[in-house]
């Protein structure tokens, strides 16, 4: 089969493995179910071309944790929905027959509740992206400060020594070995399970790349 083929159901065989429904899709998204459906058959039919369809698609990877810059560069390359080219070429073919066409990415193409990108969104997800940048790094930070301070107990109930001087040794020791029996330490393993479960709760609204 080839890859347009295999698109739609590699995304629905790793929205099952990731353990996301689709109804949880569309609660993320506000697009309703019946589209994402539709996307992981292949199916178009109800589907708006350029512009929306490539947001879609990006909505659609950053609700199941894929990389959504990637996934969009796919979409395009295999279906003409996603077309970057297709509004220019209309355009040019327009101007030499010396008809106005109306945009080919017109707002009325969109689904019905599929507007939901206003100013007002759009400056709320990028103020969550602000504050989600750093949660993994942060949350990781707080588990190791956890672990190391609580191992760090034993030391003075055993030998009786000072209390920030086990900290350190602790520290030490704790960081060192799970960097040589793990490759990291325990937060950081605990921030990648979080990703792992509840993909959206580190999803960080990248607009660096055009929808």
């Amino acid at each position: 089969m080839s890859d347009r083929d295999t698109f739609g159901p590699r995304l629905r065989s790793e929205r099952e493995r990731r353990g996301i429904s689709i109804e949880t899709i569309a609660a993320v998204t506000k697009v309703g179910a019946d589209l994402w459906l539709g996307l992981e058959r292949n199916d178009f039919s109800k589907w708006p071309s350029g512009i929306f369809a490539r947001a879609f698609i990006r909505d659609y990877a950053k609700a199941i944790g894929l990389d959504a810059d990637e996934l969009v560069d796919e979409f395009c390359r295999l279906f003409p929905q996603g077309d970057r080219r297709a509004a220019r070429l209309i355009k040019a073919q327009a101007e030499i027959i010396g008809h106005v066409p109306s945009s080919v990415e017109d707002p009325a193409m969109v689904p019905r509740g599929g507007d939901r990108r206003s100013v007002a969104r759009e400056k709320k997800a990028d103020a969550r992206a602000r504050r989600l940048r750093l949660a993994p790094r942060a949350l990781a930070a707080a588990v190791d400060v956890v672990c190391t301070l609580s191992l760090a107990l034993i030391g003075p109930a055993v030998s009786g020594g000072g209390f920030w001087a086990s900290v350190g040794v602790t520290a030490i020791i704790y960081y060192s070995a799970a960097t040589i029996f793990t490759g990291a330490t325990l937060g950081s393993h605990a921030a990648d399970y979080l990703r792992q479960r509840i993909p959206t709760l580190f999803t960080v609204q990248d607009r660096r790349a055009h929808a």
